[in-house]
């Protein structure tokens, strides 16, 4: 019997609550394993259903926090009041958003859009990262100098999201979500991405950019501390 399909936004709902999430697209499972895949990048965000009682919610959001890993998925409470002290509670334990129960479903997917663009910035624009090189989002192209590469979707996205964090180390959970790439596809699927980026920069010279962190991510080494800036038309 193969594995059920995983979602990448999962629906834990605490004893507390009778009422379902709401959002068809999200995967029900219990607050543990909720847990365990979100620390381990298996989901990206989850929608917490709770009662009046968030102490149950409260004290998993405080568990989920505090990881020495630093990948902080998304939270969003679904709560039967959003004004009453509860709802303040859960914000302060960790959560990110909190939305009144019966909360239509493009009402929450809206609001996970924008959990997802604050976690995993979509490419938009011209990224300079330094004299000799650009992004250039409406193309997907990496300008070098005075040559163009033109990039398939997914490794735009992969170079895009490490370039605007050059210098700093991107888990592989952090990648995933970037790429948009399902919770159910391989796990290996950011490895063999890096790999087919190495493979497209290597004619430029650009590949020892590309840098593996073993056991933490990866990371665009940069040369001088070139930032990110409008290039104009």
């Amino acid at each position: 019997m193969s594995d059920p399909v995983k979602h990448s936004v999962l629906c834990v709902r605490f004893d507390t609550s009778c009422a379902d999430c709401g959002d068809p697209n999200s995967q029900p499972v219990q607050p543990e394993e909720a847990l365990q895949r979100l620390r381990a990048g298996d989901a990206w965000a989850a929608l917490a259903v709770s009662g009046h009682d968030t102490h149950e919610l409260t004290t998993w959001a405080m568990r989920l926090r505090h990881q020495p890993s630093g990948w902080l998925p998304g939270v969003v409470a679904l709560l039967p009041d959003v004004a009453a002290p509860g709802a303040l509670a859960a914000l302060r334990a960790g959560v990110d958003a909190v939305l009144l129960q019966g909360s239509t479903a493009p009402l929450i997917r809206a609001q996970l859009a924008r959990l997802r663009e604050r976690v995993a910035p979509q490419p938009d624009g011209w990224m300079v990262l330094d004299d000799t090189l650009a992004l250039q989002e409406q193309t997907r192209q990496l300008r070098v100098g005075t040559q163009s590469v033109e990039l398939a979707p997914q490794l735009f996205h992969l170079l895009w999201s490490l370039a605007a964090q050059r210098g700093h180390v991107m888990s592989p959970q952090a990648l995933r979500l970037a790429m948009d790439i399902p919770a159910r596809a391989h796990p290996d699927t950011v490895h063999t991405a890096v790999g087919r980026l190495r493979r497209a920069l290597r004619p430029h010279g650009l590949d020892v950019r590309l840098q593996t962190v073993h056991g933490v991510g990866y990371r665009w080494a940069r040369t001088e501390d070139a930032g990110p800036f409008a290039m104009p038309d």
